[in-house]
This record gives C-alpha cells, structure tokens and sequence, in this order.
C-alpha cells in the first residue's frame, strides 16, 4: 500500500450501458465527480462538472462527490468525500448506494470500511466517527485522543481492530465495537503518513513524515516494535505493502531500490530489488506474492519482479509517458493496471509484460489513485483532474 489513498482511471468517457469492446475489456464511465488529494483534506471543486445526475453521450455527472475512496469488502459499493460529506456508490450502476454522511466536523482526512463492510470509519481532525453506513447513523460517539489531523486508518482482517494514525507521531488501537482505545504507540518522531495490517492481523507496518522518513513494524498483541526504525531511502517515503502472506514488508523512497523485510524480525529478507530507474512512487504484490510491481520515475516504466528468485519477470513495461503513481492487479493475478502522471490508464499482461489493450485516457491531469473490485469487474479511478471514474470491465484478457 501507498502512503496517499489510492484509485485510478482509463480511457475517455462513456455513458453506464452504452460501452464500447477494447480487447475483452468493456470500459464505462459511470460517475465523475471531484477529488482532494488523498494527503490533504477533501476541498470542494466550486465548478462543479455538471447538473446532479446529468447524463452525457459519454458520462454521467454527479457534482460534489469527491475525494477519498473507499471501496467495500464485497465490492458493491465504494464511497468518495467532499465538504466534510461522505456519498455512497453502487459500483455496478454509478448511482447512489446508501445514505449520505455528513461528518459536520470539517475536513475529512481518510476513510475506510471495516473488513465486514458493517461500518465505515471516517477521520477528520482529532477524531474518528464511526458510521453504519446502510442507515446513514453514527455507531457511537467520535472517538478521540489524537491531535491534529488523522492520516491513515486500517481495520484488522477479523475487524476486531481498527488502528489510526495522525500527525501527532501516534497509532492507536480500538476495539471497533464498543470505540474502546486499546492502546496507543508513540509511533514516529513526525507525522505518521500510513498505517497497515497484516493480512493475519498480527503486526502493524507504520510509515512516518516529516524529518522521520522511517518504516516501523509493530507487534499487534503487545504494541512492541520488533525491530529498529528501518531506513528507506534518502528522502519520503512513497509506498509500503505488506505481501500477501505476510512474511515480507516492502517499502520505496526517493531512491531506486526497493527494501524487503522479515516482518517476523524486521531483518533484510534476502536480495533488495535494485533494478529500478529512479525514485519508486508505488508498489503493489499480485496474487498469492508471487509478482511485486514497481513504478520506476526515472523512465516511467513499471517492472515485475519474480519474488522467488529476485529477478525481473518481464521486460520493462514501456508507455507511459509519465510516473506511474497508482498500480492493482486484478484478483486474478493476471493483469496489472497502472495510471501515471499522463492522465492514462494502462493494462498490461504479468505474464508476457505485454500490453492488453490500447491506453485508457479519460483523465487530463495525473491519475493518483487505482482500485479493482473484488469480482475484477470494475475499476475506481481519481485524478489530479479532480474527477472520480467508475468503470465497467469485461472479460479478462487471457493470461
């Protein structure tokens, strides 16, 4: 996972049902709306794109939703931020999917749906409330206790946990039930920028800010570091991803190698990735962690790594025109989607590192943020461009 919140786009516009076939990927734009970075507050866009509702030859318009996504465990619905309001989405037509929340508490920062999809966190200033989002109602007060803002939230696999981090260099640790504090890690000299389970709820990964530019690895049960701050790169640190089983922590900075640890030990795991042309933006494990994705800024390429011998996979892929910033497989493994600075969304083979389709342009300013449903039928993208797509994908290309 990346240190901002992630989603990403692809080619130009069409309207919910009237898509057109690019090589067994049908491509819909279902929802335009406006988007905050995912490392400041969500800001209204004051032009708005269009009447509510509006529907175009090519989209359809919903002014005001915006921001930070969220995408529900079962895929169905996923949520966007604008004026300190969360909307709801259903992923399979563009229009609404539940209640509107208003935080009323100013600036959103981060949001998250727990693992059951029961409730959806919401992270402003000081506080996290949490919502039930099919009725639209808080479950319980805000929780408080940080100070500043609130960067980064994370719910456990088993959603007995919810950690969150803030610029006051703390995690804290909730049970999400009752909104009791579980504990609290003086995590980082700086801001804290990110904070990740493990896929078995066993250890937290956090990322600092500021003059700390540090990753750290946390033992759940105790809140005990397991090892000494680990150094990156010269510079911020851009993305950290646990894999898939667990067993290994990736991070990237302003440098061209990629840091691989025993989250066990916080030891180096093996060969460093060092392949990569310039700083690395993003990282992202395929299935089962066979395949780690990384962006290389130097030459805008994106390079699988076989994570078993340490090797490139593939060839460079070759495309983009700018940095990758936001990259997803599908849930199958079989095709990696990534979004760079030049607006495009492109889908590439993790098999043969060939390109599946022609690029996705739709965006007119860099794509920040990717996501891909669960059932790999759908695409969330969010933009520079202060746009938020919805797009409907068809067959999977082969592998």
């Amino acid at each position: 996972m990346t240190t901002k919140r992630d989603r990403k786009d692809t080619s130009s516009d069409y309207a919910v049902g009237g898509h057109r076939r690019r090589a067994g990927w049908s491509v819909a734009v279902a929802l335009v709306g406006l988007l905050a970075l995912a490392a400041a507050p969500a800001h209204a866009n004051p032009q708005a794109p269009g009447p509510a509702g509006a529907t175009t030859a090519n989209r359809t318009v919903v002014p005001g939703s915006a921001g930070l996504i969220a995408v529900r465990p079962d895929g169905k619905v996923f949520a966007t931020v604008s004026k300190a309001t969360v909307r709801q989405w259903n992923t399979a037509t563009g229009r609404r999917g539940g209640p509107t929340l208003a935080a009323k508490t100013g600036p959103i920062y981060s949001i998250a749906f727990s693992s059951d999809g029961k409730l959806l966190a919401v992270a402003g200033h000081s506080q996290v409330s949490l919502w039930d989002p099919t009725i639209g109602q808080r479950n319980g007060p805000a929780l408080t206790g940080h100070v500043g803002p609130v960067r980064s939230i994370s719910f456990s696999s088993t959603g007995r946990l919810m950690a969150t981090a803030g610029d006051d260099g703390t995690v804290k640790l909730w049970n999400p039930t009752t909104g009791e504090l579980v504990r609290t890690i003086a995590a980082h000299s700086g801001p804290v920028r990110l904070v990740t389970f493990s896929a078995d709820g066993e250890r937290l990964a956090t990322a600092g800010g500021g003059d700390d530019n540090t990753v750290r690895l946390w033992q759940v049960a105790t809140g005990e570091p397991i090892a000494e701050p680990l150094i990156v790169n010269p510079g911020p640190v851009y993305a950290v991803s646990f894999s898939p089983g667990g067993r290994v922590l990736a991070a990237s900075g302003g440098g061209n190698v990629v840091r691989l640890w025993n989250t066990a030990t916080g030891a180096p795991a093996g060969k460093q990735l060092t392949g990569n042309a310039g700083p690395v933006y993003a990282l992202t494990f395929g299935r089962g962690g066979r395949l780690l994705a990384t962006s290389s800024g130097g030459d805008n390429t994106v390079r699988l790594w076989n994570m078993a011998t340490r090797q490139p996979a593939t060839e460079p892929l070759a495309g983009h025109t700018g940095p990758v910033r936001a990259m997803r497989f599908t849930p199958n493994g079989r095709v990696l989607a990534t979004g760079a600075d030049d607006g495009s969304v492109r889908l590439w083979n993790t098999t043969t590192g060939a390109a599946t389709a022609a690029p996705l342009a739709g965006h007119t300013g860099a794509v920040w943020a990717l996501r891909i449903t669960p059932n790999g039928k759908r695409l969330i993208t969010a933009g520079a461009d202060n746009k938020v797509r919805l797009w409907r994908v068809g067959a999977l290309p082969p592998a």
